[in-house]
């Protein structure tokens, strides 16, 4: 586990005056974080200032987290020297997958935390729940036999809605929710062939879901779909009902 120093402890102090009287977070499950070593941080993705507010709780607890970031930010002028020197993982979504992860894995490897979002983009679901995972963070997992750690959030999207970059709520005192859940038991799926076992990857992929997902219940108060939203064919839990409702405007439109 990699403590904040360096570039890291810059960009703490530069964000201290503003992130103090702006975001209040509120975090329950801390005890189930790793006191050393390294880990898998994996959480639902509701807003693009997710990785700035998640930075910002592990950089007062004196830790650096690594995210995953599209290779193309790197090459944004001023923003992308700053996440290269915060030590943020660049990904090629054109390489293969064992390529894309290399990097994680190593940073796993040697003793650091790695952040990852595998829906892989900000929720579409249009309730907000996490919509399906994809298999990277259960491979780095198997990979690796590193702990994960399960983080629900739910407030962000208040702060800065999804896919709308211009409404930034800047007001102090928003509120955002984390809960960090027991470590996921993959220790049945974790064998010699590691992520090269497709259905272990499969089913590592669906029990961290399921334990993003229920942490997430748990922060709206509300029972969790049983179906996850498939952002390929945007089925979901009201699925059939929309269908019928497409079917309906069809009929009367005839």
């Amino acid at each position: 586990m990699s403590p904040v120093s360096g570039f890291y402890a810059f960009a703490k102090g530069v964000l201290t005056p503003l992130m103090t009287p702006w975001v209040k977070i509120t975090a329950t499950g801390e005890e189930n974080l790793p006191a050393d070593g390294g880990f898998l941080l994996v959480s639902n993705h509701l807003s693009s200032v997710d990785p700035l507010c998640l930075c910002w709780y592990f950089m007062k607890r004196d830790t650096a987290v690594r995210f995953l970031a599209k290779k193309s930010m790197f090459s944004v002028p001023v923003f992308g020297w700053i996440i290269r020197g915060m030590g943020l993982i660049p990904v090629n979504r054109d390489s293969d997958p064992a390529a894309v992860l290399a990097p994680a894995r190593a940073a796993l490897e040697g003793g650091e935390v790695v952040g990852i979002y595998p829906e892989g983009t900000l929720t579409r679901d249009p309730d907000e729940w996490p919509m399906q995972f994809k298999s990277g963070a259960a491979r780095l997992a198997l990979d690796t036999g590193v702990p994960v750690i399960p983080l629900s959030q739910w407030g962000a999207q208040d702060i800065l809605a999804p896919y709308n970059a211009k409404k930034v709520d800047m007001r102090p005192g928003r509120a955002l929710s984390y809960h960090f859940g027991t470590p996921v038991d993959l220790s049945d799926l974790i064998g010699p062939r590691g992520s090269q076992d497709r259905e272990a990857v499969r089913e590592a992929t669906r029990r961290i879901s399921d334990a993003v997902r229920a942490g997430v219940g748990q922060l709206r108060d509300l029972p969790v779909p049983e179906q996850v939203w498939d952002p390929v064919t945007q089925a979901g839990p009201w699925w059939e009902e929309e269908q019928a409702k497409r079917a309906k405007k069809a009929k009367k439109r005839r």
